[in-house]
């Protein structure tokens, strides 16, 4: 499902609409005295600015439409066509608006000193520094999103490299690739922090023997069988599949069933 379009989104293309049409019709044979084509760079600016917004309203429709997915902060597209849009946004489309907006910035601070009658009226020449503002304001936002997209990415290898670090047989038998993440909402929300991989070896384990009652693990909701290798967890005693607990353990370090911290040691 394509992300709806709400009523900003309809101001921005309606306002940008306008002042394209106003721009060519209307004024456009009046600013062939300035200086610099500054018409030309505010033509070509409404055009960039409507271009990102559809790239983006495109790059979240390739993704599936996930509410809780945004789509620039995603380095890990799964589609070709999300990822060539995630492409063509990042190393073609900002750049070029960005070397584009300081361009107009020189033509436009030209004009103002030299040629400032050629402009229709002083207002188009207040809206041209408006526009630039705007234009700066734009190119920052979405800086600040690639700044945050490289550190999520950052987080999703660093994730990937400890649940690797854990990983063993019994982990790939029971959950499949866990080392594996598909993007940043693979990551945990939760404020509480986890064991480091080398805490959580440091924990006592052994293999189960019991001979009674069958245990169940509480996370995978499965019994304890004999010869399973096994995870109790010193502050509090309760027992967990290896494999479950320990994945467990890198996302919160407290314990499923009561909640008590478990206190990490590190491995000599």
């Amino acid at each position: 499902m394509m992300q709806s379009v709400g009523y900003n989104d309809a101001i921005l293309f309606i306002s940008l609409t306008y002042s394209i049409f106003d721009l060519q019709y209307d004024s456009w044979d009046m600013f062939d005295s300035c200086s610099r084509p500054i018409h030309h760079w505010l033509l070509i600016s409404y055009v960039c600015v409507i271009g990102f917004r559809l790239l983006h309203l495109m790059g979240f429709q390739s993704t599936g439409g996930a509410a809780e997915t945004h789509f620039l902060l995603n380095m890990r597209q799964k589609s070709t066509m999300s990822r060539l849009l995630y492409g063509f946004t990042w190393l073609v489309a900002l750049p070029f608006f960005l070397l584009w907006t300081v361009t107009g910035s020189y033509w436009l601070w030209d004009v103002m000193n030299k040629t400032p009658q050629c402009v229709p009226s002083t207002m188009h020449l207040v809206f041209s520094g408006f526009w630039l503002l705007l234009s700066y304001c734009w190119i920052f936002v979405h800086l600040a999103l690639a700044v945050v997209a490289c550190l999520m990415e950052r987080r999703v290898r660093q994730t990937e490299a400890d649940l690797g670090e854990i990983a063993d047989a019994d982990s790939l038998a029971r959950w499949g690739q866990v080392d594996r993440l598909s993007g940043y909402t693979s990551l945990s929300n939760s404020a509480c922090t986890g064991l480091s991989p080398s805490e959580i070896k440091a924990l006592p384990s052994s293999t189960w023997t019991g001979c009674c009652a069958k245990d169940e693990c509480s996370i995978c909701l499965s019994s304890i069988e004999q010869n399973e290798l096994v995870r109790s967890l010193p502050t509090c005693g309760h027992t967990f599949h290896r494999s479950c607990i320990d994945l467990w353990l890198l996302r919160s370090a407290d314990c499923p069933l009561c909640k008590c911290c478990v206190q990490g040691v590190e491995a000599p």
